[in-house]
């Protein structure tokens, strides 16, 4: 009963938090506040609806969510953004979305989550990403093959960099090098079910700073500034299923053993813990 209580408090906290946007990508073509940049050596095509001959969405109608490609460029230096509605947002806050590319890739895809920390508004340019200095999340930072989420893959980005609540925006960033039609990079991602929500409550700003966690290959990836201390997973029953002691800054979970489905996980740091779901497809 009380690991039950304990995981009802848990998914409590997550519809307690003030929605700021969803989105689903159901029909690309009627989003409101948002802004398409390409910035690329060649710009060429930019964001479009999923294709469904790819894979499908991670939720809703199979072509309901947001790609992009290697033609973003003609040339080889893909630079290409989506700037999302501005909100008033502080530290804390926190960005969550679902991303994929190909499965067996062998061309690697890099995303970017970036603010700007001031609100000032610059937009990027082919050499420069303008006011949105502050980078909160790079999957795939060394474009390594299969270093891209090659399912739908849950991630988490926690707002920060800013010096206080200021209305402002985040934004994706697609940046591929030696990509395009000719290169050895770049193949196809998508984004999918978007959510901006305030602080999440039961969070140390200190401890938790730069917490970062997501799913790929039956791994679940957990990383921060402090050292990691333990981590526990929980299924809808409210049973443990997973226990682990951490120590370091980044850890790695094996979480090939666990069914199809959704999971409470808490993490402590520094004598902190932070409750989330994750997703295992």
């Amino acid at each position: 009963m009380k690991k039950i209580t304990f995981l009802l408090l848990i998914f409590a906290a997550f519809t307690m938090n003030a929605q700021l946007l969803t989105e689903g990508f159901d029909d690309i073509t009627t989003l409101v506040g948002y802004t398409v940049l390409n910035v690329s050596d060649i710009p060429n095509t930019d964001f479009f609806q999923g294709n469904t001959d790819v894979f499908i969405a991670q939720s809703g109608p199979d072509d309901s969510y947001l790609a992009t490609n290697y033609a973003a460029t003609s040339g080889s230096t893909i630079d290409l953004y989506i700037i999302l509605p501005a909100l008033e947002l502080e530290n804390g806050d926190e960005l969550t979305f679902f991303t994929s590319t190909v499965a067996g890739s062998a061309w690697p895809d890099r995303l970017e989550v970036r603010i700007d920390p001031d609100g000032s508004g610059a937009n990027p340019t082919s050499d420069d990403t303008g006011s949105y200095t502050e980078l909160l999340l790079e999957i795939n930072p060394y474009l390594l093959t299969g270093g891209y989420p090659e399912s739908w893959s849950y991630q988490t980005v926690i707002v920060s960099g800013l010096a206080e609540p200021t209305t402002t925006s985040l934004a994706f960033r697609y940046w591929v090098t030696d990509g395009g039609p000719e290169g050895a990079n770049s193949n196809y991602i998508g984004i999918d079910t978007m959510e901006i929500n305030e602080f999440i409550l039961g969070v140390s700003d200190e401890s938790f700073n730069n917490f970062n966690y997501y799913i790929n290959n039956n791994q679940l990836i957990l990383s921060a500034s402090n050292s990691l201390e333990n981590v526990q997973l929980f299924n809808l029953l409210g049973q443990e299923v997973i226990s682990q002691k951490l120590s370091n800054t980044n850890e790695t979970i094996n979480i090939a053993s666990l069914d199809t489905g959704i999971y409470a996980a808490k993490v402590s740091i520094n004598g902190n813990t932070k409750s989330f779901k994750i997703v295992k497809n």
